[in-house]
């Protein structure tokens, strides 16, 4: 501590009037020396102390304590500082500059900690500190950090030294894969492009690298892609909804991380146009909510056949003198059968214009990954058609040979209510109007009934044939709902629903594992769902991008039939989860 003292003068007066007082004053006594008057020096003396009085003199007494100085260190803690033993570097470089300082005097360090996923922003952090102290107590600006900065202005106006000190080694190797474009839609039967690249730092390690494709079907292929260079593939969309691609490439010897080896992409895929055949039988109440629902759809090319008349059906009517269009049997059910995305059969009648060799064509069609939707609750023309004709194999019913009527009421069952289809119509069996009529049957091994009828008879059934789907009305009186009789239904929103999962909209399939990562205030987590129709809790395998397997559990929600569970992400990167069911 230093003491100052110094004399300062306050005058009483202004002093413009203080020095014209002065200036009289010194003529004065100039005057009365140059006369030799008496007294001459006294009243020079007087003068003075009247002027010095004026004048207002203090003394001052300061005393003056320095204040220390202060070093910013800035630690880089975003997640590419967990690599190798950066962590480490960098908490061992903090002791010794927090011990060199502390044998220094005037010098205080602020230490601040930069958090980043996605990048890191050093600068932004420190221009928000400087702006909270002192520029000129500023002794200098340390960066603890592995050089990976996404923030570094041209300039940085700051009037001390910045100093860094980066961690790894001189001898580290990694390999980046990337993905520079990639379509966010595609047609669903049409191929997409996206655009691969591969880095190695600090040098080239190879001229090209084999990558792993990983598809949602659980196919895998490889690719020899060049090193440094953009590559393009060319990938097919199979399906509507999420189309996921995983790509991995190989590690290379003693390389620093692999989780930038691993990357994925999704591209949504959607509907050009969804052809389907719509054949009904002779004409009924409920032909028209077919029409109006297929119609209704821009995307829907329909294609829509009603017979009117079969071959061996007496009338004495002249062929020559009907106005009916020959019903193109062979051209549908052969030549033209897989350009069809959904067949739909409402109240189709066994006639001898079907052969028994295209109805083993539809078989095969469903078998290979088509599919099919069966209305009817007509009980002897059910049996003569399904039960004894090819196409009885990939029917989810047996018919009883039964017709009930009877008011009722649609009811969803206990699996409907967890399956994505029925699930929304999952209400009191008040909330709708009621049918009269449908077909007794048995489901056939391995299909689900999602709605039930008259003496808990199977309304509505599903079933996955080969790769195909298949489901099945044993009534045909969706017109009461449509008409809103007795208060109607949602006949329009099931009939889409069912229709969307015969034709594999994902968000309608019934065992899905899906996942998306959430930011918190403590960091990233993935948020796992999964629809598993037995609602039971199930194990979930994780793999995070450094290799590390760990196991959850996915618990029952509040939901019916959905299961969920919440995985913590310290680490960026691509996250591998897969239920015990594989």
């Amino acid at each position: 501590m230093n003491q100052h003292l110094q004399i300062l003068f306050s005058p009483l007066v202004p002093n413009e009037i203080l020095a014209i007082l002065g200036v009289l004053g010194v003529a004065l006594v100039v005057y009365a020396l140059y006369r030799r008057s008496r007294g001459a020096v006294w009243r020079a003396l007087a003068l003075a102390a009247i002027l010095l009085a004026l004048g207002n003199p203090v003394l001052l007494k300061e005393q003056h304590e320095a204040l220390p100085d202060t070093a910013l260190i800035v630690i880089d803690d975003s997640t590419s500082m967990q690599l190798g033993d950066r962590a480490a570097q960098i908490q061992q470089a903090l002791q010794g500059l927090t011990k060199k300082a502390a044998d220094l005097d005037n010098l205080n360090l602020d230490v601040i900690h930069v958090t980043g996923r996605d990048e890191t922003n050093l600068f932004q952090t420190i221009n928000q500190k400087l702006a909270d102290m002192s520029r000129s107590r500023l002794a200098g600006i340390i960066l603890l950090t592995d050089g990976e900065v996404h923030d570094v202005p041209e300039k940085f106006a700051v009037d001390a030294p910045v100093h860094t000190l980066l961690a790894g080694h001189k001898k580290e190797v990694d390999r980046h894969l990337a993905i520079i474009q990639s379509p966010a839609y595609g047609i669903v039967g049409k191929d997409v492009t996206m655009t691969l690249h591969i880095e190695d730092e600090p040098n080239k390690q190879s001229e090209t690298a084999a990558v792993i494709l990983h598809r949602d079907d659980g196919s895998t292929s490889t690719l020899t892609v060049p090193i440094g260079k953009d590559y393009q593939i060319t990938l097919p969309i199979t399906h509507a909804g999420n189309n996921f691609f995983a790509f991995t490439t190989e590690t290379l010897l003693n390389e620093l991380t692999a989780a930038n080896n691993n990357i994925a992409v999704n591209v949504n895929g959607i509907r050009d146009r969804l052809r389907v055949l719509l054949v009904s039988g002779e004409p009924h109440a409920g032909e028209r909510v077919w029409r109006n629902f297929l119609k209704g759809d821009p995307a829907v090319d329909l294609v829509h056949f009603t017979i009117l008349r079969s071959p061996d059906k007496i009338n004495a009517i002249p062929n020559s003198e009907m106005a009916l269009i020959a019903f193109p049997v062979q051209e549908l059910f052969e030549a033209k059968l897989k350009t069809f995305d959904l067949i739909i059969f409402d109240r189709f009648h066994r006639t001898s214009i079907v052969a028994s060799s295209y109805l083993e064509n539809i078989a095969r069609y469903v078998e290979e990954g088509g599919a099919l939707l069966v209305a009817d609750s007509t009980a002897d023309n059910i049996t003569e058609y399904l039960s004894a004709s090819p196409l009885a194999r990939v029917l989810p019913v047996e018919p009883l040979n039964t017709l009930l009527t009877g008011e009722f009421i649609p009811e969803t069952t206990d699996i409907g209510a967890r399956h994505p289809v029925t699930a929304p119509f999952y209400k009191p069996s008040t909330s709708y109007g009621h049918w009269f009529r449908q077909m007794a049957a048995q489901p056939r091994t391995g299909s689900q009934t999602l709605m039930q009828g008259l003496n808990k008879q199977p309304l509505l059934v599903l079933n996955h044939v080969g790769k195909g789907r298949v489901a099945e009305f044993t009534s045909d009186q969706f017109w009461l709902w449509a008409r809103h009789y007795d208060g109607g239904g949602p006949q329009a929103e099931l009939l889409r629903r069912t229709a969307h999962w015969l034709m594999r909209e994902p968000e309608l399939d019934e065992n899905t594992l899906s996942a998306r990562a959430e930011p918190t205030e403590s960091g990233w987590q993935i948020t796992a769902t999964e629809r598993n129709l037995g609602n039971t809790s199930r194990t979930l395998a994780v793999t995070d991008p450094d290799g590390k397997d760990s196991t959850v559990t996915l618990q029952v929600s509040d939901q019916p039939g959905l299961l969920h569970a919440t995985i913590p992400a310290p680490a960026l990167g691509l996250y591998h989860l897969q239920d015990d069911k594989g």
